[in-house]
């Protein structure tokens, strides 16, 4: 009888055959030298052109809280396309930034389940459906391939925005249920960005 590990490895090999394992080193290699490079561009533009810590805190003092936190619930839930990093430096303007990143993370989740919600209701037009799912071919395709595993790595990672993934794994019908226990992977993702930004590259003291 197999046992849980079993299980495990046969996953792990059958994943490994669909080149999911391949497909998500080449994206955190990707985001990776992504993030050096912007740390070095805005380190160096930092020091020798513009005072960012100015530039920041002016945009921040002319923008309300109650617009950067709608603007935030609004494209965690249609479009996922204003960068969340973004987000997560502008809560290091409070003074318990932590609570403001738990904050973003629940919003993101529920914003994921409202972009659920529309996948849903886009699979009521058949020709909504139809144009949809040929420009989130991609996505499709990998949710196809890969399951609960790519709601995860959409959830954690930046490789894709994760409202634009929930629609196509809405369109595909998958089990309401299981994306709900998934995409808590969601919150997650925010307690890591925020250790990432403040505790090891300390963003906030030369960027806030």
């Amino acid at each position: 009888m197999s046992g849980p590990f079993s299980r495990l490895r046969e996953w792990i090999a059958l994943m490994k055959q669909k080149g999911f394992f391949r497909y998500v080193g080449r994206s955190v290699l990707g985001i990776i030298l992504i993030y050096i490079l912007l740390v070095l561009v805005v380190f160096l533009i930092g020091r020798y052109l513009l005072d960012f810590n100015a530039i920041f805190r002016g945009v921040i003092n002319h923008l309300s809280d109650t617009f950067v936190i709608l603007l935030f619930f609004v494209s965690e839930s249609f479009t996922g396309l204003v960068p969340v990093d973004l987000f997560v430096v502008w809560t290091q303007k409070f003074e318990s930034p932590h609570a403001w990143l738990a904050l973003l993370g629940i919003l993101s989740y529920t914003g994921g389940v409202i972009s659920y919600q529309i996948g849903r209701w886009i699979s009521h037009w058949p020709k909504v459906k139809a144009y949809t799912e040929r420009k989130m071919a991609g996505y499709i395709d990998f949710v196809q391939k890969w399951g609960g595993a790519f709601i995860i790595i959409a959830a954690l990672f930046p490789f894709t925005p994760f409202s634009l993934v929930v629609i196509a794994v809405s369109l595909l019908k998958y089990p309401f249920g299981k994306f709900l226990l998934y995409a808590l992977s969601r919150l997650v993702r925010f307690v890591l960005q925020g250790f990432i930004f403040f505790n090891l590259l300390q963003v906030d003291q030369w960027v806030i």
